[in-house]
């Protein structure tokens, strides 16, 4: 039986979190991308201990949700998967290029315009920044693989115009000294300049550690 596969574009709704009001007092946006098996509330979180008078954070959430454990219970995101990963790439790039540029565009002369990237939020920000050409001036890369099969030197979006941060935690099961090699390679590769900054912790965001980077790099 022979078939074919095609495809229609549709409209669908995306869900975000918001932390913050945009108003002439606000000096830093950061737009927050959440790892697989996540919530955009989750990111939001993150910035707890942030003032929401000087910093606006917008938190996209993935379009695609399932069922954390079988056919119930919590529900959560993820990014893309490898099924028909070129169209979910497309997709995503236009959602979030679309939504960070409703506030981009709003903000205030000297804001500071920042990506905080978590996990497979590290990869899906590459990769989105490779397809569309944004104006940033600061990425958080935390404890996400950067995509090795993307010439990163030919992005849209300048990346060498930004100054990129990357951290993990050294407790960090997907992140091993071995993996943390390859990574280097592809920085290398790429021609990007991407401190690589250590702390103690596992494979999730330390609001401390956030806090510590945010003071020694962006403000």
């Amino acid at each position: 039986m022979e078939f074919k596969t095609k495809y229609i574009t549709t409209t669908k709704q995306a869900r975000y979190a918001q932390f913050g009001e945009l108003s002439d007092h606000t000096k830093f946006f950061w737009f927050a991308l959440h790892g697989s098996k996540m919530l955009c509330e989750q990111m939001i979180y993150k910035f707890k201990d942030f003032d929401p008078e000087e910093h606006l954070v917008i938190a996209p959430e993935a379009l695609s949700r399932f069922y954390l454990k079988g056919f119930g219970g919590d529900v959560v995101a993820t990014w893309m998967t490898k099924r028909d990963r070129l169209k979910e790439i497309d997709d995503f790039s236009n959602y979030l290029s679309s939504l960070y540029n409703h506030y981009a565009q709003q903000l205030p002369g000297q804001c500071k315009k920042n990506i905080l990237a978590f996990s497979q939020g590290v990869t899906t920000t590459f990769r989105w920044l490779h397809a569309r050409d944004e104006s940033i001036d600061n990425l958080i890369a935390y404890s996400g693989w950067i995509p090795e099969d993307i010439n990163l030197k030919a992005s849209k979006t300048k990346l060498t115009g930004i100054k990129l941060i990357y951290t993990y935690g050294l407790e960090d099961e997907f992140l091993t000294p071995q993996k943390i090699e390859a990574l280097s390679q592809i920085i290398k590769k790429n021609e990007l300049i991407i401190p690589i900054y250590e702390y103690k912790g596992g494979h999730k965001i330390d609001r401390a550690q956030l806090m510590s980077l945010f003071k020694s790099h962006i403000q």
